[in-house]
Protein backbone atom coordinates (compact mmCIF):
# COMPACT_ATOMS: atom_id res chain seq x y z
CA UNK A 1 0.00 0.00 0.00
CA UNK A 2 1.57 3.34 -0.86
CA UNK A 3 1.21 6.24 1.49
CA UNK A 4 -1.20 9.04 -0.13
CA UNK A 5 -0.31 12.75 0.19
CA UNK A 6 -1.69 13.85 3.02
CA UNK A 7 -3.00 17.23 2.47
CA UNK A 8 -5.73 18.36 -0.17
CA UNK A 9 -5.71 21.65 -1.93
CA UNK A 10 -6.22 24.62 0.08
CA UNK A 11 -9.76 25.59 -1.58
CA UNK A 12 -10.44 22.02 -1.55
CA UNK A 13 -10.15 22.08 2.27
CA UNK A 14 -11.94 25.44 2.84
CA UNK A 15 -15.11 24.12 0.90
CA UNK A 16 -14.69 20.61 2.80
CA UNK A 17 -14.79 21.95 6.22
CA UNK A 18 -16.81 24.65 6.06
CA UNK A 19 -19.57 22.14 4.72
CA UNK A 20 -18.35 19.02 7.38
CA UNK A 21 -18.49 21.95 10.19
CA UNK A 22 -21.97 23.02 9.55
CA UNK A 23 -23.02 19.15 8.97
CA UNK A 24 -21.49 18.47 12.62
CA UNK A 25 -23.58 21.65 14.26
CA UNK A 26 -27.19 19.52 13.90
CA UNK A 27 -29.56 18.19 16.34
CA UNK A 28 -28.35 16.86 19.24
CA UNK A 29 -30.59 14.05 19.45
CA UNK A 30 -30.14 12.79 15.75
CA UNK A 31 -26.66 13.60 15.12
CA UNK A 32 -27.27 15.97 12.88
CA UNK A 33 -28.44 13.82 10.22
CA UNK A 34 -31.84 12.71 11.25
CA UNK A 35 -32.74 9.54 11.71
CA UNK A 36 -35.41 6.57 12.10
CA UNK A 37 -38.14 8.78 13.26
CA UNK A 38 -39.83 7.91 15.90
CA UNK A 39 -42.62 10.07 15.36
CA UNK A 40 -44.26 11.28 11.67
CA UNK A 41 -41.77 14.05 11.00
CA UNK A 42 -38.54 13.48 8.95
CA UNK A 43 -36.27 14.88 11.15
CA UNK A 44 -36.41 17.80 14.11
CA UNK A 45 -37.28 20.59 12.23
CA UNK A 46 -40.16 18.18 10.11
CA UNK A 47 -38.95 18.82 7.25
CA UNK A 48 -36.53 16.75 4.77
CA UNK A 49 -33.11 17.84 4.86
CA UNK A 50 -31.48 18.07 0.89
CA UNK A 51 -28.26 19.27 -0.69
CA UNK A 52 -28.30 22.10 -3.30
CA UNK A 53 -27.08 19.57 -5.84
CA UNK A 54 -27.90 16.12 -6.25
CA UNK A 55 -25.21 13.56 -5.21
CA UNK A 56 -24.16 9.82 -4.96
CA UNK A 57 -21.92 8.49 -2.76
CA UNK A 58 -20.49 4.67 -2.95
CA UNK A 59 -20.65 2.49 0.79
CA UNK A 60 -18.57 -0.59 0.71
CA UNK A 61 -20.43 -2.94 2.91
CA UNK A 62 -20.41 -6.92 4.12
CA UNK A 63 -24.12 -7.14 5.70
CA UNK A 64 -25.90 -10.47 4.12
CA UNK A 65 -29.42 -11.11 4.26
CA UNK A 66 -31.76 -10.04 6.94
CA UNK A 67 -28.64 -7.91 7.70
CA UNK A 68 -28.58 -5.99 4.30
CA UNK A 69 -32.22 -5.95 4.47
CA UNK A 70 -32.03 -3.46 7.36
CA UNK A 71 -29.60 -1.72 6.18
CA UNK A 72 -31.26 -0.92 2.95
CA UNK A 73 -34.33 0.06 5.11
CA UNK A 74 -32.11 2.67 6.94
CA UNK A 75 -30.77 3.43 3.76
CA UNK A 76 -33.93 4.38 1.96
CA UNK A 77 -35.08 6.30 5.05
CA UNK A 78 -32.28 8.83 4.84
CA UNK A 79 -32.52 9.08 0.74
CA UNK A 80 -36.63 10.34 2.04
CA UNK A 81 -35.06 12.33 4.24
CA UNK A 82 -32.43 13.69 1.81
CA UNK A 83 -33.96 13.29 -1.48
CA UNK A 84 -30.64 14.67 -2.99
CA UNK A 85 -28.24 12.48 -2.14
CA UNK A 86 -28.08 8.61 -3.19
CA UNK A 87 -26.60 5.94 -1.30
CA UNK A 88 -25.26 3.48 -3.28
CA UNK A 89 -24.86 -0.02 -1.00
CA UNK A 90 -22.35 -2.66 -2.68
CA UNK A 91 -22.31 -5.79 -0.71
CA UNK A 92 -19.33 -7.93 -0.67
CA UNK A 93 -20.03 -11.69 0.69
CA UNK A 94 -17.86 -11.83 3.29
CA UNK A 95 -15.37 -9.60 5.74
CA UNK A 96 -12.28 -11.06 3.79
CA UNK A 97 -13.79 -10.04 0.32
CA UNK A 98 -14.27 -6.66 1.48
CA UNK A 99 -11.35 -5.72 2.73
CA UNK A 100 -9.22 -7.57 -0.86
CA UNK A 101 -11.82 -5.03 -2.56
CA UNK A 102 -10.84 -1.63 -0.84
CA UNK A 103 -7.24 -3.24 -1.02
CA UNK A 104 -7.93 -3.09 -4.67
CA UNK A 105 -9.35 0.28 -4.98
CA UNK A 106 -6.36 1.95 -2.87
CA UNK A 107 -4.07 0.76 -4.96
CA UNK A 108 -6.12 2.26 -8.21
CA UNK A 109 -7.10 5.21 -6.92
CA UNK A 110 -11.08 4.35 -6.94
CA UNK A 111 -11.92 3.88 -3.31
CA UNK A 112 -15.54 4.30 -2.39
CA UNK A 113 -16.91 7.19 -0.51
CA UNK A 114 -17.97 5.40 2.57
CA UNK A 115 -16.72 1.70 4.02
CA UNK A 116 -17.28 -0.94 6.64
CA UNK A 117 -13.79 -1.35 8.40
CA UNK A 118 -12.19 -3.74 10.74
CA UNK A 119 -9.56 -1.83 12.87
CA UNK A 120 -6.12 -3.23 11.94
CA UNK A 121 -7.25 -1.96 8.79
CA UNK A 122 -8.52 1.44 9.75
CA UNK A 123 -4.68 1.27 11.78
CA UNK A 124 -3.41 1.16 8.02
CA UNK A 125 -5.70 3.75 6.34
CA UNK A 126 -5.04 5.88 9.24
CA UNK A 127 -0.94 5.52 9.35
CA UNK A 128 -1.49 5.74 5.27
CA UNK A 129 -3.43 9.31 5.60
CA UNK A 130 -6.32 7.30 3.06
CA UNK A 131 -9.53 7.94 5.22
CA UNK A 132 -10.30 11.44 6.57
CA UNK A 133 -10.78 12.75 10.44
CA UNK A 134 -14.21 13.12 11.81
CA UNK A 135 -14.48 15.20 14.68
CA UNK A 136 -15.55 17.99 13.42
CA UNK A 137 -18.66 16.34 11.71
CA UNK A 138 -19.96 14.12 14.51
CA UNK A 139 -20.94 16.76 16.88
CA UNK A 140 -19.00 16.42 19.89
CA UNK A 141 -22.21 15.45 21.91
CA UNK A 142 -22.86 12.57 19.55
CA UNK A 143 -19.34 11.67 20.36
CA UNK A 144 -19.34 11.60 23.82
CA UNK A 145 -22.31 9.87 23.72
CA UNK A 146 -20.87 7.09 21.78
CA UNK A 147 -20.26 3.61 24.11
CA UNK A 148 -16.55 4.08 25.54
CA UNK A 149 -14.99 1.25 24.63
CA UNK A 150 -16.39 1.84 20.61
CA UNK A 151 -15.36 5.93 21.16
CA UNK A 152 -11.58 4.65 21.82
CA UNK A 153 -11.61 2.10 19.32
CA UNK A 154 -12.13 4.54 16.86
CA UNK A 155 -10.30 6.97 18.02
CA UNK A 156 -6.27 7.37 17.15
CA UNK A 157 -3.93 10.20 18.68
CA UNK A 158 -6.84 12.07 20.17
CA UNK A 159 -8.61 12.16 16.83
CA UNK A 160 -12.17 10.73 15.73
CA UNK A 161 -11.23 8.39 12.57
CA UNK A 162 -14.07 6.50 12.27
CA UNK A 163 -17.91 5.78 13.75
CA UNK A 164 -18.95 2.36 15.04
CA UNK A 165 -21.71 0.65 13.17
CA UNK A 166 -22.58 -3.10 13.39
CA UNK A 167 -20.82 -3.34 16.65
CA UNK A 168 -21.34 -6.26 19.19
CA UNK A 169 -20.33 -8.70 22.03
CA UNK A 170 -19.78 -12.09 23.55
CA UNK A 171 -22.46 -13.52 25.57
CA UNK A 172 -23.16 -17.20 26.59
CA UNK A 173 -25.22 -18.92 24.70
CA UNK A 174 -27.55 -21.71 26.66
CA UNK A 175 -30.23 -24.76 25.79
CA UNK A 176 -32.75 -23.68 28.19
CA UNK A 177 -33.89 -28.11 27.66
CA UNK A 178 -30.42 -29.23 27.98
CA UNK A 179 -29.71 -27.81 31.70
CA UNK A 180 -33.36 -28.36 32.34
CA UNK A 181 -32.75 -32.23 31.33
CA UNK A 182 -29.19 -32.10 33.00
CA UNK A 183 -29.95 -30.85 36.23
CA UNK A 184 -28.63 -27.67 36.03
CA UNK A 185 -31.23 -24.55 37.81
CA UNK A 186 -29.19 -21.47 36.11
CA UNK A 187 -26.19 -20.71 33.56
CA UNK A 188 -22.89 -20.89 34.43
CA UNK A 189 -21.30 -17.85 36.08
CA UNK A 190 -17.72 -18.73 36.52
CA UNK A 191 -15.08 -21.22 34.68
CA UNK A 192 -15.77 -23.82 37.18
CA UNK A 193 -19.35 -23.45 36.63
CA UNK A 194 -18.92 -23.56 32.83
CA UNK A 195 -16.55 -26.79 33.02
CA UNK A 196 -18.84 -28.59 35.58
CA UNK A 197 -22.11 -28.14 33.79
CA UNK A 198 -20.31 -28.73 30.30
CA UNK A 199 -19.31 -32.26 32.12
CA UNK A 200 -22.21 -33.02 33.58
CA UNK A 201 -24.57 -32.24 30.29
CA UNK A 202 -22.45 -34.37 28.50
CA UNK A 203 -22.93 -37.20 31.31
CA UNK A 204 -26.46 -37.15 31.22
CA UNK A 205 -27.40 -36.47 27.31
CA UNK A 206 -24.63 -37.16 25.78
CA UNK A 207 -23.65 -34.42 23.51
CA UNK A 208 -20.63 -31.89 24.51
CA UNK A 209 -21.85 -28.95 27.14
CA UNK A 210 -20.30 -26.70 24.95
CA UNK A 211 -19.39 -25.64 21.45
CA UNK A 212 -15.78 -24.01 21.65
CA UNK A 213 -14.02 -22.18 18.70
CA UNK A 214 -10.31 -23.49 19.03
CA UNK A 215 -8.68 -20.41 17.75
CA UNK A 216 -6.73 -16.96 18.60
CA UNK A 217 -9.64 -15.01 19.89
CA UNK A 218 -10.82 -17.95 22.10
CA UNK A 219 -7.65 -17.95 23.87
CA UNK A 220 -7.34 -13.94 23.87
CA UNK A 221 -10.81 -13.75 25.77
CA UNK A 222 -9.28 -16.87 28.33
CA UNK A 223 -6.37 -14.76 28.91
CA UNK A 224 -7.92 -11.59 29.36
CA UNK A 225 -10.13 -13.33 31.98
CA UNK A 226 -7.16 -14.82 33.44
CA UNK A 227 -5.98 -11.36 34.25
CA UNK A 228 -3.61 -11.58 31.55
CA UNK A 229 -2.54 -8.99 28.61
CA UNK A 230 -1.77 -10.15 25.18
CA UNK A 231 1.21 -7.45 24.57
CA UNK A 232 3.08 -5.08 26.56
CA UNK A 233 2.41 -1.53 26.94
CA UNK A 234 4.31 -0.79 24.49
CA UNK A 235 2.90 -3.14 21.63
CA UNK A 236 6.05 -4.47 20.74
CA UNK A 237 6.28 -7.89 22.62
CA UNK A 238 4.32 -10.41 23.64
CA UNK A 239 2.85 -10.28 27.18
CA UNK A 240 1.07 -13.74 27.62
CA UNK A 241 4.06 -16.13 28.03
CA UNK A 242 3.01 -16.23 31.65
CA UNK A 243 0.70 -18.17 33.67
CA UNK A 244 -1.92 -16.37 33.04
CA UNK A 245 -1.65 -17.45 29.39
CA UNK A 246 -0.88 -21.35 30.41
CA UNK A 247 -3.87 -20.99 32.56
CA UNK A 248 -6.13 -20.36 28.96
CA UNK A 249 -4.48 -22.96 27.22
CA UNK A 250 -4.89 -25.37 30.12
CA UNK A 251 -8.66 -24.85 30.64
CA UNK A 252 -9.43 -25.17 26.78
CA UNK A 253 -7.38 -28.22 26.35
CA UNK A 254 -8.92 -29.25 29.68
CA UNK A 255 -12.72 -28.87 28.35
CA UNK A 256 -12.05 -30.64 25.27
CA UNK A 257 -9.94 -33.42 27.00
CA UNK A 258 -12.89 -34.22 29.17
CA UNK A 259 -15.42 -33.69 26.34
CA UNK A 260 -17.26 -31.02 27.50
CA UNK A 261 -16.39 -29.12 24.70
CA UNK A 262 -16.79 -29.68 21.02
CA UNK A 263 -14.03 -28.10 18.79
CA UNK A 264 -15.73 -26.08 16.08
CA UNK A 265 -13.54 -25.22 13.40
CA UNK A 266 -11.52 -21.65 13.39
CA UNK A 267 -14.39 -20.87 9.70
CA UNK A 268 -16.89 -22.22 11.24
CA UNK A 269 -20.27 -20.62 12.76
CA UNK A 270 -20.84 -21.48 16.49
CA UNK A 271 -24.73 -20.80 15.97
CA UNK A 272 -24.84 -23.51 13.16
CA UNK A 273 -24.35 -26.12 15.48
CA UNK A 274 -26.20 -24.33 18.49
CA UNK A 275 -29.03 -24.46 16.13
CA UNK A 276 -29.05 -28.07 15.57
CA UNK A 277 -28.31 -28.67 19.12
CA UNK A 278 -24.83 -30.57 18.88
CA UNK A 279 -23.97 -28.85 22.08
CA UNK A 280 -25.89 -26.81 24.56
CA UNK A 281 -24.07 -24.12 25.54
CA UNK A 282 -21.71 -22.04 23.55
CA UNK A 283 -19.70 -18.25 23.60
CA UNK A 284 -20.44 -16.28 20.84
CA UNK A 285 -21.20 -12.22 19.49
CA UNK A 286 -24.79 -11.24 20.10
CA UNK A 287 -25.05 -11.27 16.51
CA UNK A 288 -25.52 -14.67 16.23
CA UNK A 289 -28.81 -14.55 17.42
CA UNK A 290 -30.25 -13.53 14.16
CA UNK A 291 -29.16 -16.99 12.72
CA UNK A 292 -30.50 -18.98 15.54
CA UNK A 293 -33.75 -20.02 13.51
CA UNK A 294 -34.76 -23.51 14.90
CA UNK A 295 -38.25 -23.12 16.37
CA UNK A 296 -37.21 -26.73 18.68
CA UNK A 297 -34.43 -24.69 20.01
CA UNK A 298 -35.46 -23.23 23.25
CA UNK A 299 -32.55 -20.97 23.86
CA UNK A 300 -31.43 -17.92 26.16
CA UNK A 301 -28.22 -15.83 26.93
CA UNK A 302 -26.45 -15.04 29.68
CA UNK A 303 -23.00 -12.91 30.73
CA UNK A 304 -20.04 -14.71 29.77
CA UNK A 305 -18.42 -16.94 32.40
CA UNK A 306 -16.07 -15.34 34.63
CA UNK A 307 -12.17 -16.22 35.39
CA UNK A 308 -10.30 -14.64 38.15
CA UNK A 309 -12.18 -10.79 36.25
CA UNK A 310 -14.50 -10.40 34.06
CA UNK A 311 -13.78 -9.78 30.34
CA UNK A 312 -15.74 -9.23 27.44
CA UNK A 313 -14.56 -9.04 23.75
CA UNK A 314 -16.37 -6.90 21.44
CA UNK A 315 -16.90 -7.50 17.42
CA UNK A 316 -17.92 -5.57 14.26
CA UNK A 317 -16.76 -2.77 12.18
CA UNK A 318 -16.66 0.95 12.01
CA UNK A 319 -17.95 3.55 9.28
CA UNK A 320 -14.78 5.70 7.43
CA UNK A 321 -14.75 8.35 4.85
CA UNK A 322 -12.11 8.24 1.92
CA UNK A 323 -10.36 11.10 1.47
CA UNK A 324 -10.48 10.76 -2.44
CA UNK A 325 -14.32 11.58 -2.14
CA UNK A 326 -15.53 15.10 -3.44
CA UNK A 327 -16.46 17.58 -1.34
CA UNK A 328 -19.81 17.27 -2.08
CA UNK A 329 -19.19 13.58 -1.86
CA UNK A 330 -18.06 14.08 1.76
CA UNK A 331 -20.61 16.14 2.98
CA UNK A 332 -23.31 13.79 2.00
CA UNK A 333 -21.47 10.68 3.67
CA UNK A 334 -21.08 13.21 6.72
CA UNK A 335 -25.14 12.99 6.86
CA UNK A 336 -24.81 9.32 6.30
CA UNK A 337 -22.75 8.77 9.27
CA UNK A 338 -24.54 11.08 11.66
CA UNK A 339 -27.88 9.38 10.29
CA UNK A 340 -27.02 5.76 11.03
CA UNK A 341 -25.60 6.81 14.36
CA UNK A 342 -28.50 8.88 15.44
CA UNK A 343 -29.89 7.25 18.82
CA UNK A 344 -33.35 6.59 16.18
CA UNK A 345 -31.11 4.77 14.03
CA UNK A 346 -28.90 2.97 16.06
CA UNK A 347 -32.03 1.96 18.35
CA UNK A 348 -33.82 0.23 15.06
CA UNK A 349 -30.73 -1.48 14.00
CA UNK A 350 -30.41 -3.32 17.09
CA UNK A 351 -33.59 -4.10 17.26
CA UNK A 352 -33.99 -5.92 13.67
CA UNK A 353 -30.41 -7.05 13.93
CA UNK A 354 -28.93 -8.43 17.36
CA UNK A 355 -26.21 -5.85 17.14
CA UNK A 356 -25.88 -3.08 19.72
CA UNK A 357 -26.69 0.51 19.87
CA UNK A 358 -23.75 2.35 19.62
CA UNK A 359 -24.89 5.44 21.50
CA UNK A 360 -25.05 5.42 25.55
CA UNK A 361 -28.30 7.34 25.74
CA UNK A 362 -29.80 4.46 23.78
CA UNK A 363 -29.99 2.22 26.35
CA UNK A 364 -31.82 4.60 28.62
CA UNK A 365 -34.24 5.47 25.36
CA UNK A 366 -37.65 3.84 26.08
CA UNK A 367 -37.48 2.55 22.27
CA UNK A 368 -35.26 0.58 23.85
CA UNK A 369 -36.02 -0.21 27.48
CA UNK A 370 -39.63 -1.21 26.30
CA UNK A 371 -37.73 -3.44 23.60
CA UNK A 372 -35.51 -5.49 25.57
CA UNK A 373 -38.46 -5.89 28.54
CA UNK A 374 -40.22 -8.16 25.60
CA UNK A 375 -36.63 -8.98 23.75
CA UNK A 376 -34.54 -10.06 27.01
CA UNK A 377 -32.26 -11.84 25.46
CA UNK A 378 -30.97 -8.21 23.78
CA UNK A 379 -30.40 -6.62 27.22
CA UNK A 380 -27.73 -8.71 27.96
CA UNK A 381 -24.67 -7.40 26.86
CA UNK A 382 -25.02 -3.85 27.35
CA UNK A 383 -24.56 -4.36 30.87
CA UNK A 384 -21.45 -6.69 30.00
CA UNK A 385 -19.97 -3.47 28.70
CA UNK A 386 -18.08 -2.39 31.70
CA UNK A 387 -15.83 -4.80 31.30
CA UNK A 388 -15.41 -4.95 27.18
CA UNK A 389 -12.25 -4.76 25.08
CA UNK A 390 -11.15 -5.12 21.96
CA UNK A 391 -8.09 -6.49 20.31
CA UNK A 392 -4.98 -4.59 19.53
CA UNK A 393 -5.44 -2.80 16.53
CA UNK A 394 -2.07 -4.01 14.95
CA UNK A 395 -2.01 -5.75 10.98
CA UNK A 396 1.43 -7.77 12.37
CA UNK A 397 -0.62 -9.24 15.14
CA UNK A 398 -3.34 -9.99 12.44
CA UNK A 399 -1.11 -11.46 10.43
CA UNK A 400 0.44 -13.76 13.42
CA UNK A 401 -3.29 -15.07 14.50
CA UNK A 402 -3.62 -17.60 12.15
CA UNK A 403 -0.20 -19.25 12.77
CA UNK A 404 -1.08 -18.87 16.43
CA UNK A 405 -4.59 -20.72 15.48
CA UNK A 406 -2.74 -23.16 14.07
CA UNK A 407 -0.53 -24.11 16.93
CA UNK A 408 -3.96 -24.34 19.34
CA UNK A 409 -5.35 -26.55 17.13
CA UNK A 410 -2.40 -28.69 17.19
CA UNK A 411 -2.78 -28.21 21.32
CA UNK A 412 -6.43 -29.57 21.40
CA UNK A 413 -5.65 -32.44 19.02
CA UNK A 414 -2.96 -33.80 21.43
CA UNK A 415 -0.06 -33.29 19.26
CA UNK A 416 1.81 -30.79 21.89
CA UNK A 417 1.33 -29.77 25.27
CA UNK A 418 0.04 -26.05 26.38
CA UNK A 419 3.62 -25.21 27.51
CA UNK A 420 5.16 -25.85 24.27
CA UNK A 421 1.92 -23.80 22.36
CA UNK A 422 2.11 -20.78 24.57
CA UNK A 423 6.00 -20.97 23.99
CA UNK A 424 5.33 -21.26 19.79
CA UNK A 425 2.52 -18.75 20.18
CA UNK A 426 4.81 -16.21 21.74
CA UNK A 427 7.61 -16.75 19.48
CA UNK A 428 5.31 -16.15 16.89
CA UNK A 429 3.83 -12.80 17.60
CA UNK A 430 7.13 -11.60 18.64
CA UNK A 431 8.80 -12.23 14.99
CA UNK A 432 5.71 -10.51 13.66
CA UNK A 433 6.63 -7.73 15.73
CA UNK A 434 9.55 -7.25 14.80
CA UNK A 435 8.77 -7.74 10.83
CA UNK A 436 5.92 -4.91 11.53
CA UNK A 437 8.23 -2.65 13.45
CA UNK A 438 11.06 -2.75 10.83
Amino acid sequence: MTRRTKGLMATATAVVMCAWMATGCGDEETGGGGGVPMTKSSNASGQAASTAQPVTITFEESMPGKLGVELQKLTNEFEKQNPNIHVQLIFNGSYSALEQKLTAAIASNTEPTVAQVEETWETNYVQNGLIEPLDAIVPKSTQNDLIPIWRADSTYNGKLMSVPFNKSAYVLYYNVDDLKKAGISSPPKTWTELEHDAIQIEKKEGIPGLGLQGNYYTFEMLLKQAGGQILNASNTKAAFNTSAGLTALTFMKRLVDEHAAKVIGANEYLSDGFNTNEYAMDLDTVAAMSFINNPNIHWKVAPLPKGVTYAVPTAGLNLVIFKTATAAQKTAAAKYLNFLISVPSTIEWAKQTGYLPVRQSALTNPAWTSFVKSHPNQGVAPNELKYAYFSPRLASLYSAEQEMTTQIGNMLAGRQTPQTTLQNMANITNQALAQGNS
